[in-house]
């Protein structure tokens, strides 16, 4: 009771501190989950806000360059020059001129104009009637512009670098061999057209117009204050189509970069994820001042985003793996102590049993050699009898002590094997005589059926007889009521079985392995009357296994058990050859 009290407060002390670690393990990789998901969604939103910045500066940059362009067209030539973009730059979509009085000299009203020119004017009637002034609108002279020469960040992929270059190019559309400034110059300062440049600043604007809810764009100069409006119509795809490729590519089947309208539509994905329609980005960045409503819309999975997966589930394949081992780790000082606590009771008992039978024949050879010595005992045939006692207890002495010695050698793996040639048969009749006084004290009648073979074979001696012996002290120990007990000597080929079989209560099935092991004797009533060590078959098997042979029981057709010794032919070295007399078959 006392054991399995202490190991149920190990397994307590153990299971605890292990639960409670696991749970916060847990907890703990759950948060760690939790935090790297949010690091990975602020990364990517970052990431948007970074390409944002990026298409603002090209935006920024093509602005510059259109405006400075158009302020720079030579006014003689007006008109040419925005014909020539509009056929040559796929930048330019539409041109217009728009004169004073509100009169729009180019394109013309009217069928005489195009379907696309048409629709043009249309777009734009609230700035071509009059009803909004260009001046009222934000002046793209008056706004902020980087110093120096525009830097777009950062890009290492060349790809992205040329796409942006080409954008910019495009924008620096052909400028003229500076005409109008240098009718300036020729000028007379006192002219009234220099005064007037002197007294008028250029305007010029960057005009997102929204047009049945689409955005376009529109781009104007004024150079003079009493000249005409002119500019031109963005390209819009064109533009977008240089944009885009400032989108990363994204591997992740979990998250999306989404390039958006005004209206939400989705212009370009950078990412695997599948969008279903109606979906609301996680997070938005504004792409441009200069593209209003426009946003890089930040998507991922309602699972996450899947980057941390991997760790997850490493860490809790980590973890799992320590709890186990600490299970397995427990499981296995478990047994060892059970299996400590089962050794100890059985050496308890092995002492007990052979200080018992040490004992016992002690105290018959100190009886009778007494008695002997005191001179009482005048009768001849008294003293041979007390004479065959003493030397009965002493062999039975004799057989326990080495049993002892052996098992203790087998254990340790120091007992050594003399090989001789051993006529088995002519042994065995040899031993069956040297005990038959025994076997017949028990009441049993001696059975003996050897096959006409030759049993000449290598192998130790004493090993083999000290096997023979265990297993005749076994018969004669527990064959309780039996008839009989009987010898039967075969060979199959090299190897020689040893069968020594009696008709007692037998070994019962559940036994049949335990009865090998060292210490085990089986509990009834009938080995409770008879002394043991649990230690005859044990070293039996172990001696044949050493000499490559084996012992096992073989089931008897009624009642009683047949244990079969496998002797093997160590090998047809020459050697010693020990041949015994026959003696008489018939007992």
């Amino acid at each position: 009771m006392a054991n399995k009290r202490t190991i149920i407060f190990f397994w307590a002390l153990l299971l605890v501190p292990t639960l409670i670690m696991a749970g916060v393990a847990a907890k703990l990789l759950s948060h760690e989950q939790e935090r790297m998901n949010r690091s990975a969604f602020l990364a990517l939103t970052q990431r948007a806000d970074a390409i944002a910045r990026s298409i603002h500066l090209t935006i920024e940059a093509v602005e510059e360059n259109l405006t400075q362009s158009l302020l720079k067209i030579d006014p003689k030539n007006l008109k040419p020059i925005l014909l020539k973009w509009e056929q040559t730059n796929p930048l330019v979509r539409n041109v217009f001129i728009f004169q004073r009085g509100n009169k729009l000299a180019y394109p013309v009203r009217g069928m005489a104009s195009t379907l696309e020119e048409r629709l043009f004017i249309a777009r734009y009637e609230a700035l071509f009637s009059g009803n909004v002034l260009f001046e009222t609108i934000d002046s793209a002279s008056e706004r902020e512009r980087p110093e120096g020469n525009l830097q777009y960040g950062s890009v290492k992929n060349k790809k992205i670098q040329s796409a942006r270059d080409q954008l910019v190019k495009l924008s620096k559309v052909a400028r003229q061999s500076q005409q109008a400034d240098q009718i300036m110059a020729d000028s007379e300062p006192n002219a009234p057209i220099y005064s007037l440049i002197q007294a008028f600043k250029p305007q010029s604007g960057w005009l997102p117009w929204f047009s049945q809810n689409r955005l376009y764009i529109l781009i104007w100069a004024k150079p003079l204050q009493n000249g005409p409006v002119y500019g031109l119509e963005l390209e819009l795809m064109t533009l977008l189509s240089r944009l885009v490729v400032d989108f990363p590519v994204l591997e992740n089947d979990m998250a999306a970069l989404v390039l958006m309208d005004g209206n939400q539509n989705y212009i370009h994905q950078s990412g695997n994820l599948n969008l279903k329609a109606n979906v609301k980005p996680t997070a938005t960045v504004a792409v441009s001042r200069l593209l209003p409503h426009w946003q890089i819309g930040v998507f991922k999975d309602e699972r996450g985003l899947g980057t941390t997966d991997g760790f997850f589930i490493l860490s809790i394949i980590l973890v799992a793996i320590f709890i186990v081992a600490i299970f397995t780790g427990g499981i296995l000082i478990t047994r060892m102590t059970l299996q400590n606590i089962k050794d100890a009771r059985q050496k308890t008992s092995f002492v007990s049993s052979v200080s018992h039978e040490l004992k016992t024949p002690l105290t018959s050879i100190r009886m009778y050699a007494e008695l002997l010595l005191s001179g009482r005992v005048k009768d001849a045939v008294k003293k041979e009898t007390y004479l065959s006692v003493i030397v009965g207890e002493s062999e039975r002495l004799t057989r326990l002590i080495n049993n002892v010695l052996d098992f203790s050698k087998l254990e340790q793996g120091k007992k050594k094997y003399q090989m001789i040639h051993v006529e088995v048969d002519t042994f065995l009749y040899q031993l069956i005589e040297t005990h038959k006084i025994r076997i017949k004290q028990q009441g049993l009648e001696i059975i003996i059926h050897v096959a006409e073979e030759d049993f000449n074979i290598k192998t130790d001696r004493d090993a083999i007889e000290q096997v023979m012996l265990n297993l005749l002290d076994n018969a004669l120990k527990y064959a309780g009521n039996g008839q009989f007990i009987k010898f039967i000597l075969q060979k199959e080929e090299d190897t020689i079985l040893f069968k020594i079989c009696d008709d007692g209560p037998g070994i019962p099935k559940s036994q049949e392995t335990m009865i090998f092991e060292k210490f085990h004797r089986i509990d009834n009533s009938l080995t409770a009357t008879q002394p043991g060590s649990g230690l005859g078959l044990t070293i039996a098997r172990r001696i044949l296994r050493d000499l490559n042979g084996d012992l096992y029981i073989e089931h008897m057709a009624e009642n009683g058990s047949c244990f079969v010794a496998r002797v093997n032919d160590q090998s047809k070295r020459s050697g010693q050859k020990i041949r015994i007399k026959n003696k008489d078959k018939k007992s």
